[in-house]
């Protein structure tokens, strides 16, 4: 696997590119940017492959973890809005069916278009509903992963298909900012990460199931 990664760095290498056609297509009042911070629920799920040891019925525990994200969306309509979000999520890996030690961080890094359904800007009150389709960078970064004498260190990253379905609410605070509420749902596809250096293991690989992610977050907002 790749000596040095870091979840911080596939978040923001996204985040231009999903902005800058929100910023061309802006116009007053309609524009919006915001920014959720919360923490996330990620449940067990399988353990696929362990370069090639057996691993039937092995489950992946992970522990409570953070969420962060930006987004930058446009309204439609009062009613109606679409918006690009790049988040991140982290979690420390709890425990894994018959490894020996566990040092290491699970990540996914969604970068999803939205629709989004929402009461008016103008009410004080606002709740708003939606869904978003899109990727995720699936990022693996191991200090020591031990099982049936293999070693695992270091960091790689798979990039699988994702979607989420969210709900929240926004209290007005002025007619330009807001802050709220928000609860998202994200599911991704199974990641597989290879190492660079495998010897006397079956394979060079290592994979997950399909992750499952709840996550509640603070949300500010500011609407141009």
């Amino acid at each position: 696997m790749k000596t040095k990664s870091t979840v911080w760095r596939y978040a923001w290498l996204m985040i231009p590119a999903l902005l800058s056609p929100l910023v061309a297509q802006g116009q007053p009042n309609r524009f919006y940017m915001k920014a959720d911070l919360g923490g996330n629920i990620t449940h067990e799920t399988d353990l696929r492959e362990f370069f090639g040891n057996d691993v039937t019925g092995a489950r992946v525990k992970f522990d409570p973890g953070y969420r962060i994200g930006v987004a930058a969306g446009y309204e439609l309509c009062q009613w109606f809005a679409v918006e690009g979000e790049v988040g991140a999520m982290a979690n420390n890996i709890k425990s894994i069916t018959g490894a020996d030690r566990v040092d290491a961080v699970f990540a996914n890094v969604p970068f999803l278009v939205n629709a989004r359904l929402q009461a008016p800007k103008n009410w004080k009150f606002s709740p708003y509903i939606g869904a978003g389709v899109g990727g995720a960078a699936s990022i693996i970064d191991s200090d020591h992963i031990v099982m049936s004498d293999t070693d695992v260190h270091g960091s790689d990253a798979d990039v699988v298909f994702a979607w989420q379905g969210f709900a929240g609410f926004r209290i007005a605070l002025n007619d330009a900012m807001g802050v709220g509420f928000e609860y998202r749902y994200l599911a991704a596809s199974r990641p597989t990460w290879k190492a660079e250096f495998a010897f006397g293991t079956g394979t060079d690989t290592m994979g997950f199931g399909r992750t499952q992610t709840h996550s509640f977050s603070v949300v500010f907002d500011w609407r141009f």
